[in-house]
């Protein structure tokens, strides 16, 4: 397998993903990460050549966002955890990646989305202070305050409007995290109260339109009734062996301000 015949690859590689094919793009991928292999360049060592590395970087560089645009974040995450090693020669490689932090903080977008917390904090030591300076490791660091504050608003604006969005790549992503924040409102509200006025329940779970919610009210097997959503009551004993009531309204405390102001 020679070298020319990796770049001649790559190069297909690198124009089917310029034109947005990214169904070719997950076809041409297998078989150069096969290449990368028979070269040993997969893995990057000290003996290896720097230009291979750094064409290696780029092939799995766009594997990773490929990845994205097909929605299959646990082929997003294989490949920043190969990438890793390559990040980590960064000195020795030149040109050095345009996409480097685009894709760290898309990794620290997805573990947000995930509720994954720790992870995510455990990443961000590793960055130093580009969590203010650099614009693409700053989105998820601001989204994941706000979510601390439980202030939902500020998350689902930074998220839906595009001009909030560092990159397009961010979006796909930031739809998943709008997700699991709409879970935590909708659990937030089962367990606060009885019932919600269904008038306050679109603005509050973020949808845009009736059908939508309909759509949502069914997925959690709530019942409407005179305009009013009524939610599911467990017995004590189960609300004993799930989250507790006290750290549910905790988590979502902002909404819950909100939430008693219209009940």
């Amino acid at each position: 397998m020679s070298s020319h015949t990796l770049e001649a690859r790559a190069h297909e590689l690198a124009a089917a993903f310029s034109a947005k094919d990214y169904e070719k793009c997950a076809t041409l991928l297998p078989p150069l990460k096969l290449m990368l292999a028979q070269l040993n360049i997969l893995v990057p060592l000290p003996s290896s050549d720097p230009s291979l590395l750094v064409l290696a970087r780029d092939i799995l560089e766009i594997g990773a966002l490929t990845s994205i645009f097909l929605r299959d974040d646990v082929l997003f995450s294989r490949y920043v955890a190969q990438l890793s090693s390559f990040y980590a020669l960064k000195d020795k490689l030149s040109p050095p990646s345009v996409n480097e932090k685009k894709l760290i903080a898309l990794r620290l977008l997805l573990l947000l989305s995930r509720n994954d917390i720790a992870e995510f904090h455990t990443d961000l030591e590793t960055l130093e202070d580009e969590a203010d300076t650099d614009q693409y490791i700053r989105y998820p660091v601001m989204l994941e305050r706000w979510l601390m504050e439980g202030s939902y608003d500020k998350v689902w604006k930074a998220t839906t409007q595009r001009s909030e969005v560092p990159a397009e790549e961010f979006a796909i992503f930031a739809d998943i995290l709008v997700d699991t924040i709409r879970s935590e409102i909708a659990t937030c509200s089962e367990k606060a109260y009885p019932s919600l006025p269904l008038a306050n329940a679109q603005h509050l779970l973020f949808f845009s339109d009736e059908s939508e919610l309909k759509d949502f009210i069914e997925q959690r097997g709530w019942t409407v009734e005179n305009g009013r959503i009524y939610f599911p009551q467990e017995e004590p004993d189960a609300l004993q062996n799930g989250v507790a009531m006290e750290s549910i309204i905790e988590n979502t405390l902002g909404y819950a301000r909100e939430l008693e102001t219209i009940v």
